[in-house]
């Protein structure tokens, strides 16, 4: 059985209408690619075609382990993650691959109004290994909650930069 949560953000002094038109420009969102923390980021894919805007990026996690255990293990923390976005609606799937035994995939929400806007993150994440899986997930989680805080923050401060 997969691991769900949630994660909730509310951006203060940003329109749905300023978001709308912000979320359509693509260096926007390679700018926010290039800030998160991580090696090696490659955008393999930014294009938008009509309504959908599709973001395809892969990077090594910076992940906290010795530098020489990161040589070994070279690209064991590649990620690779899709955003498919429509623009007009504000909804988007987003898909997290590794070279771990791991899916995991998650819908991303905004609404708002004139003064601010709502985003939400409904996560699935599986871990495909038999009796730690369900373990490992909440360990995911965990991950997962930290790289969305740093990113709806590296957002948040690009947004007000642009307004």
């Amino acid at each position: 059985m997969a691991h769900q949560f949630t994660i909730y953000k509310t951006i203060q002094g940003i329109s749905l209408e300023k978001f709308t038109e912000l979320a359509a420009d693509i260096s926007l969102h390679e700018i926010v690619c290039r800030r998160i923390p991580g090696e090696n980021l490659e955008i393999t894919e930014s294009k938008i075609s009509g309504d959908i805007y599709t973001l395809r990026r892969e990077y090594n996690l910076d992940v906290n382990i010795p530098d020489v255990a990161k040589k070994l293990l070279k690209n064991a923390f590649r990620l690779k993650r899709t955003d498919i976005t429509n623009l007009k609606k504000l909804h988007s799937t987003i898909e997290l691959g590794a070279n771990l035994p791991l899916v995991a995939t998650a819908v991303r929400e905004v609404v708002g109004n004139h003064e601010k806007i709502d985003v939400s993150l409904t996560w699935t994440v599986k871990v495909k290994i038999p009796l730690f899986g369900g373990m490992l997930e909440k360990h995911a989680e965990g991950e997962i909650r930290k790289f969305s805080e740093l990113e709806f923050e590296i957002v948040e401060d690009e947004l007000k930069k642009h307004l």
